[in-house]
This record gives structure tokens, sequence and C-alpha cells, in this order.
């Protein structure tokens, strides 16, 4: 048989091109009626969810700001929280353990990883300037240290199972920068449309639209409310692929309806938590079983073991 290596073929291979666009990766926007969350189906009503979700998002902006992160990671931990909560209800998923599993994995989606007892004493100073009462810090290697660990890790395994383990986001403020640059428009009011890309984040406009949408949404209501024309033959908003007046009009009554709560966001519990972690008393496993209580008559027979072995290796 030859062993004359086969001529390699001149011509190229075929080359396989995969491009990942957001709409490609995009899947996790609700496509069914926005009142009929998991939240509803279990007796909590609009208003209530609506507050309990803002809450958990300025808990998450307070914290994020306390440990000193960038502020993509602030953004993506509110828009996980959003999803998860899009999904399973607040009766069932404490909010405040949602928090800390969201923050956890933004920092490690966006690569500002920071260690869970920093993260945990950050949201419970987070808790203190919000509702006004003294927690005080984790000690390491107690008991009530451990528990809220181990709720954390819990918390973050359920949430990644809930996404399929993909967890992309894209911020509205880069798209609403690109839109106000093309429009020619002041610093106020791009500064103004920029701030209302961060306050989308306290409501669940993440998990309804895309960051696109949500960016000339921002842009519509703040020329709005400062008297400025825009283009409209042809409309401004078809430089966005999918915009339309609708969506927009939606984006900017959201917006309205947050900014018109006076009172101060509250934590509420709305159950008891079903966060049961994988914590198991280590101790228990490690007692040696007692053996059953012999009769007068019986006599104890030692087993057998590493001696029996070493003293036949002698004979």
């Amino acid at each position: 048989r030859s062993r004359v290596a086969p001529k390699r073929s001149t011509s190229s291979p075929p080359t396989v091109a995969m491009i990942v666009t957001p709409s490609t990766v995009d899947n996790f926007y609700i496509t069914h009626d926005v009142n009929d969350t998991p939240s509803r189906r279990q007796g909590v009503d609009e208003l209530c969810e609506f507050n309990q979700r803002a809450y958990g998002a300025s808990l998450i902006a307070c914290a994020c700001e306390l440990l000193e992160v960038d502020f993509v990671v602030t953004t993506t931990a509110q828009t996980l929280m959003h999803r998860f909560y899009a999904k399973k209800s607040l009766t069932v998923y404490d909010m405040k353990a949602v928090v800390t599993a969201s923050i956890t994995l933004a920092c490690k989606l966006e690569e500002n990883v920071r260690k869970t007892r920093d993260v945990l004493n950050c949201i419970r100073h987070a808790q203190e300037l919000a509702e006004g009462e003294p927690k005080g810090v984790f000690i390491i290697n107690t008991p009530e240290y451990e528990n809220a660990k181990s709720t954390a890790h819990f918390m973050e395994m359920v949430m990644l199972k809930e996404f399929g383990f993909f967890a992309h986001c894209s911020a509205p403020q880069k798209y609403a920068y690109a839109l106000c640059a093309c429009l020619n428009l002041d610093e106020e009011l791009t500064r103004k449309a920029w701030v209302m890309c961060n306050d989308s984040f306290l409501t669940p406009l993440c998990v309804r639209f895309k960051p696109d949408v949500i960016a000339c949404g921002c842009i519509y209501l703040a020329a709005r409310r400062a008297g400025v024309a825009l283009p409209t033959a042809p409309p401004w908003w078809r430089l966005v692929d999918g915009a339309v007046l609708e969506d927009l009009e939606i984006v900017a009554k959201t917006l309205l309806a947050l900014y018109e709560i006076d009172e101060k966001f509250k934590y509420i519990d709305l159950g008891k938590p079903q966060t049961t972690t994988a914590t198991h008393d280590h101790s228990r496993h490690r007692r040696r079983s007692r053996s059953p209580t012999r009769g007068d008559g019986e006599r104890r027979v030692r087993r057998r073991d590493s001696r029996d072995f070493r003293d036949r290796s002698r004979d």
C-alpha cells in the first residue's frame, strides 16, 4: 500500500460565518399579556408589584454604588431582576434574595467580580439607607452570614436555570446617545433622555421592549416635556428598526406613571420565601451510627480492619 500522503486540495475550504445579532439572542421579552404575570396570578395587585419592582431596582442601584462597580453592572442587575420576576412570583421568591443574586451575577457577567461578603454587606447597608433601620455588618463564620451566603448562591443557580444559562443584557443609554447625535439635539436634552433611560430600569420596560425602542421612547418624552419638535416627515423613530409610535407612547406613559409616585418605595413581605438552601448539618453525617443493643448472652464481634491484614503479612 502506498505511503505517499494524499495531495491537498488547492481550493480553500468553504468559510462558515455565524453572525450573532441582538435579534437572534433577545428571546426573553414578554409576548403575552403584560398584566398576566406570575405575581398577579398569586393575588398581588398591579400597584404593589410595580412598587416592589421599583424598590428592588433602587436597592440594586444603591448597593452597586456602594460597591463602586461600573454603571453597566447596575443596569445588568436590574434587568436580570425584572426578567426573573417576569417568570416567577414575588410571593414565592423574596425580593432581597433575588437582588443579592442579581448583583452577584451582574458582577460576573460584566467582569467586575466582587466578594460575596462585600455584596452582602453593601446590600445590608443599602437597606439601612432605604428603611432607616440599623442592621450592622455580617460577621464571617457566623450562622447568619453562612445562611445569607448559601441563600445567595442558591438563588443565583435558580436564576441561571430559569434563564437557561443565558443572560445577555444591553442598555438603552448607548442607543439614546447615538440617536441624539444623529438628530443634532442639544446637550441638555441629551442629558434628560439619558436620565430617563436610567429611570426606565425602575420599571419592567426592559422585559417588554428592546433597548433601542426604550431609548426612542425616552427621547420622545424628553422632547415633549422640553417643547422641542422632532422630524416627522419621515418620522425620526424610523432610524430604529421595529420602532412604532404606539410603543414610544407606552414607554412615555410608563415613565410618567413612575414620576407621579411621590412616596418612597418600601419593602413588603408578600409571603414566605421558598428559597430553601442546600445547606445541611455536616456533623450529623460524621456521627457514627450506634450498634443495636446486644443481649446478655451475646458477645461483641470486632469488625475486620487493617490490623488483621498486618498480622497476616507478618506470618
